[in-house]
């Protein structure tokens, strides 16, 4: 989105500090986690940080810096760590290809809207 005017060829580091239940919200907001996720999140700790890094494709993710065990540990779902995955080694194109499972599950809400109502 290019918020920041740098130079693409220079590195950026932004660091967040803030308490769990703001990291929390950041996260859930970012990733468009439902509340239903975002309730299963844990607090971090003191001084407990989470990384979200730049995968392959250009998308950040939580799985590029750390393990599928601590993201367990956090209270991500498997379906949460395979997104987290995915955003970490796919390429821009796959983005049109495959909905992340959060769209798949938005539109299966739709499926019983056939019923005529009164």
């Amino acid at each position: 989105m290019k918020r920041l005017q740098n130079d693409t060829s220079d590195e950026l580091n932004l660091v967040i500090i803030s308490h769990g239940l703001a990291i929390r919200v950041f996260l859930m907001k970012w990733f468009k986690w439902t509340v239903e996720q975002f309730e299963y999140l844990n607090n971090l700790g003191n001084c407990e940080f989470r990384v979200m890094e730049l995968g392959f494709g250009g998308e950040y993710s939580l799985a590029v810096h750390h393990t599928d065990v601590e993201m367990l540990e956090w209270g991500l779902s498997p379906e949460m760590i395979a997104d987290q995955k995915w955003r970490a080694h796919t390429s821009r194109g796959d983005w049109n290809e495959k909905c992340p499972w959060y769209l798949d599950s938005f539109f299966d809400r739709f499926a019983d809207s056939d019923v005529e109502e009164d």
